[in-house]
């Protein structure tokens, strides 16, 4: 008897020792997350894209291509976008938590009374240009009057707007609008004069058809002063009440995703390229380094990814309102554009 007492009470001291070692080395939310690990329970999220697997959102396949959402206690769906689907609608509805979207596509539908709200905003500049061969002679936007210009449309037009107005040009009367796939062909068969591009995706089409910088011409509308942010996170108002620790730690795993994207483009093409094979790895390579550069623009701080700038905010709510995609100003408000979420993840 003497001999088990004397072992039980040495199992005892084991057991407290290791127990106080790991307090002391396990912060709280460490201790939270290492605790939804413990259980083997992951909390079930979808992600809703704007459009097709491609890098222009390679931070969420990267943090899921190396378990940080699961780290985070979560099991995370990302659903592909595509012509036909509307981030929005689908977040609304409850087929998605939360959703990816421009700027002033959402403040449209809060316009409209949605319950929508943005919680984070991944692109710090705009990626659209209008981009044209330099034997049309469209030196500034003010060559492009008379001109055949191309717009994707469905909300896609409000900086090009804003940009010929901003120059003295009627969209209705100076030049002629077109609606434009989504190649370059009509650009390169000279069926357009311009034509609407994102630095990552269209403007790496032409290059990859033949095309060289010096045969190009590019209208950037963040040195025109028009841009409007694209890429933000949003969610429904209600789900945000009930599931802010969930989302806080999906914008957590996120951020990290982000971070290494951008520190190393390639391989973070090469992670949605084996995750969606929709366009060549070259392309998505290609997209992935152009991608990152609106992330984190130049001299931009890695640790703000996700960071809203409300003068941003609001210069994409007046340019929306002042060209006709809102039909009054843009609410912008904690309860619109609410900085807590990130900030509470962040730290900041």
């Amino acid at each position: 008897m003497g001999k088990r007492k004397v072992l039980t009470g040495l199992l005892v001291v084991l057991l407290l020792a290791v127990l106080v070692i790991s307090g002391c080395s396990s912060s709280p939310q460490a201790s939270s997350d290492q605790g939804a690990q413990a259980s083997g329970k992951l909390d079930k999220m979808t992600l809703q894209l704007k459009w097709l697997p491609q890098s222009q959102f390679m931070g969420y396949y990267v943090a899921q291509a190396k378990g940080y959402y699961k780290e985070q206690g979560i099991d995370l769906q990302i659903l592909p976008g595509g012509s036909d689907i509307i981030p929005e609608q689908q977040v609304y509805n409850g087929v998605a938590d939360v959703g990816v979207t421009w700027v002033s596509s959402l403040m449209k539908y809060q316009s409209q009374g949605w319950d929508l709200v943005h919680v984070g905003q991944i692109f710090q500049k705009s990626a659209l240009l209008l981009v044209s061969k330099t034997s049309k002679g469209i030196n500034s936007p003010a060559d492009l009057k008379g001109k055949k210009v191309g717009s994707w449309f469905g909300g896609n037009e409000y900086e090009i707007y804003a940009l010929l107005e901003a120059n003295g040009l009627n969209k209705e009367k100076d030049l002629k609008l077109v609606q434009q796939d989504y190649t370059m062909n009509q650009l390169l068969n000279d069926q357009l004069d311009a034509a609407s591009a994102m630095t990552y995706n269209e403007y790496g089409l032409l290059l990859e058809a033949g095309m060289k910088e010096s045969d190009l011409h590019v209208i950037d509308m963040n040195d025109a002063k028009v841009a409007m942010l694209e890429d933000c996170l949003f969610v429904k108002s209600d789900w945000i009440a009930k599931n802010a620790d969930l989302y806080q730690r999906f914008l957590k795993a996120s951020i990290k995703g982000w971070q290494d994207a951008c520190a190393d483009p390639a391989v973070a093409g090469k992670t949605v390229y084996d995750a969606d094979k929709s366009v060549s790895l070259d392309h998505q390579v290609y997209m992935a380094k152009e991608v990152a550069k609106l992330v984190e623009p130049q001299g931009f701080d890695p640790a703000k990814i996700g960071y809203t700038d409300m003068n941003a905010i609001k210069q994409t709510g007046d340019l929306a309102h002042k060209y006709g995609l809102l039909t009054k100003p843009a609410v912008i408000s904690e309860d619109t554009f609410a900085s807590k979420y990130w900030q509470q993840a962040t730290g900041k």
